[in-house]
């Protein structure tokens, strides 16, 4: 199991509604190969296996009339689903992993499985009473399917998967965040932390602007802090008495030879452990042209200097 072999005390497994019910149309198995599925609310998207690509093909919001005429599946349809979910993270409780449920938040799941980006976007800056109906429906179905699958499957986190920028700015403006995506964020952690699950926030860009209010929204812990647009070193002065922090390492850590990747990890850990709460996470993964033994040599050195040394 690739977890274990990297060592790893956290396995994510899928708790997104639109996913969870998915027909595949196409699917090529060759290694360069493609999938097409449509989602649960309409949505279409392809996926390449390699080298990685994804894009949204049809998004079923097209016209706001078109909102009124989508139905969320009964959550008995879930069924199935919840009881398979269950069983997996009982299989990962046994083994003593922590186990965390990843679903999308509101910016992305509306955009995502709904809406598109640019129209969404545009909504976000002409209709914005338009935009909260949107993030709305999106959000109250998956959280009545988070707690029907937090009743059966025995959770430790319910991780939000949010990505609100690019790495040179956020998406839209603060105000934005704030008028219509950041009540639906504490929303969702104090229904979550009612059912006694801790809440990690995922979230890719340069969100610097809106750290404060993401954190004031009573996350456990925020991920993966791409070095290249967020300083970890004062998220750490600011915020690492409030909440954990997960990630900081280089996106292209791929590129990086033997003695960068050393120093590199090491600077992370310099940083990010004293006084505990810091996870170590790449902000990217690792490019599948990364030498192999790069990737070994990395997984040594996280192995070697990542365990927590008295004083």
């Amino acid at each position: 199991m690739l977890a274990r072999w990297w060592g790893n005390d956290i396995v994510t497994v899928g708790v997104n509604a639109p996913t969870l019910l998915s027909e595949t149309v196409v699917c090529d198995r060759r290694e360069d190969g493609y999938i097409i599925v449509k989602q649960a609310y309409g949505s279409i998207t392809l996926t390449r296996r390699k080298p990685y690509f994804h894009k949204v093909l049809h998004s079923p919001v097209r016209w706001p009339e078109d909102l009124d005429r989508i139905e969320p599946p009964d959550l008995e349809e879930y069924t199935p689903q919840i009881e398979s979910i269950a069983r997996e993270v009982e299989w990962f409780k046994e083994r003593g992993y922590f186990v965390e449920g990843f679903h999308n938040g509101p910016f992305v799941m509306t955009w995502h499985w709904l809406r598109g980006l640019t129209q969404f976007l545009m909504d976000i800056a002409r209709d914005q009473n338009f935009a909260k109906r949107l993030v709305e429906f999106g959000m109250k179905h998956q959280i009545e399917l988070s707690k029907a699958i937090l009743d059966e499957a025995s959770l430790d986190a319910i991780r939000i998967g949010n990505d609100m920028g690019t790495t040179r700015s956020l998406f839209f403006s603060p105000e934005a965040y704030k008028d219509i995506f950041h009540t639906w964020e504490k929303r969702l952690v104090k229904e979550y932390h009612k059912m006694g699950v801790f809440v990690f926030h995922h979230c890719h860009g340069n969100i610097n602007l809106i750290l404060k209010e993401m954190v004031d929204t009573g996350i456990d812990a925020l991920d993966p802090l791409d070095p290249k647009v967020i300083d970890l070193a004062e998220v750490k002065e600011k915020y690492g008495d409030r909440i954990t922090l997960r990630g900081g390492i280089s996106k292209y850590i791929g590129t990086y030879n033997r003695r960068e990747i050393y120093e590199h990890v090491s600077d992370r850990i310099r940083i990010g452990a004293p006084g505990g709460g810091y996870i170590l996470m790449s902000a990217g993964g690792l490019p599948h042209v990364m030498p192999k033994e790069n990737v070994i040599h990395y997984k040594e050195v996280v192995k070697r200097l990542r365990r927590y040394r008295p004083g």
